[in-house]
């Protein structure tokens, strides 16, 4: 049996899952395990002889434990709900926008965004994505920015000292450098670093929150913006853009360069 149909075996039986999620934390002895999973004795042992016949419990003195195998299971079960879980509190966002832009790593990580909220504009506050964005990077002292279109509002409310990071999309410098109307202000910041790379997707991470913004699937860029206060996403926003920050380039060398 494939690692897939594994799951799906696991999966399909609530008593199944239940067990195995049980013994994710370590051992556990049979009195004790029966008393974790809510079933009868006898749907038990039967799931526990169906686990162990798969290769994902082994019995042990008067107990059971999860396999190597049935540890990875575990593991892969545990990521799907956390998924779930994430397409649960917005739906409508994952589906009408494009995750693809986001590295593969990134994009198995999503589940720790956890607890965020997608703030859109509406027939009355059209403005309110851009609001949000402006006053949060306002309200602290440094933060890490992705760019990857112009807005005079977030250059204007990017703060400026040597704690703070900006990436701008390459799409960004070329176009101003083509438009005499649009002016490119060397000097506009003394001491964040700017650096510039091709890049899809718009972030921002302070300390107490981040924000993410996704494009459409048709390619449009959108509005709305996922926001979140927790440790885990602020811890996944962070890498993201020391991800992006490794391999940009520093904005002097791609002018001298372009």
């Amino acid at each position: 049996m494939g690692v897939e149909s594994l799951i799906q075996y696991v999966r399909t039986s609530s008593v199944r899952t239940d067990i195995i999620g049980s013994l994710c934390p370590g051992a556990k002895a049979t009195n004790e395990l029966l008393s974790a999973v809510t079933a009868s004795e006898s749907a038990i042992y039967d799931a526990l002889s169906n686990l162990e016949g798969c290769g994902l419990v082994t019995s042990m003195d008067d107990g059971w434990q999860l396999t190597g195998t049935g540890r990875l299971v575990a593991d892969t079960i545990h990521r799907q709900r956390r998924l779930e879980e994430l397409f649960a509190v917005d739906s409508r966002y994952w589906e009408s926008h494009d995750t693809s832009v986001l590295p593969q790593p990134f994009r198995c990580r999503l589940p720790e965004l956890d607890d965020y909220t997608v703030i859109r504009g509406t027939q009355t506050d059209i403005n309110r994505p851009v609001r949000e964005v402006v006053t949060r990077v306002e309200s602290v002292r440094s933060c890490d920015v992705v760019s990857p279109v112009y807005h005079p509002e977030y250059e204007a409310a990017m703060p400026d000292n040597a704690d703070s990071r900006l990436v701008v999309s390459c799409a960004v410098i070329d176009e101003m450098r083509d438009k005499e109307s649009v002016s490119l202000d060397m000097n506009r910041y003394e001491e964040t670093t700017v650096r510039v790379t091709p890049v899809p997707y718009a972030l921002a991470v302070a300390d107490d929150w981040m924000i993410l913004t996704l494009p459409e699937l048709d390619g449009a860029w959108p509005s709305a913006k996922i926001v979140s206060e927790t440790d885990g996403a602020i811890s996944w926003a962070r890498d993201l853009f020391a991800h992006l920050w490794a391999d940009a380039t520093p904005i002097e060398m791609y002018l001298a360069d372009h």
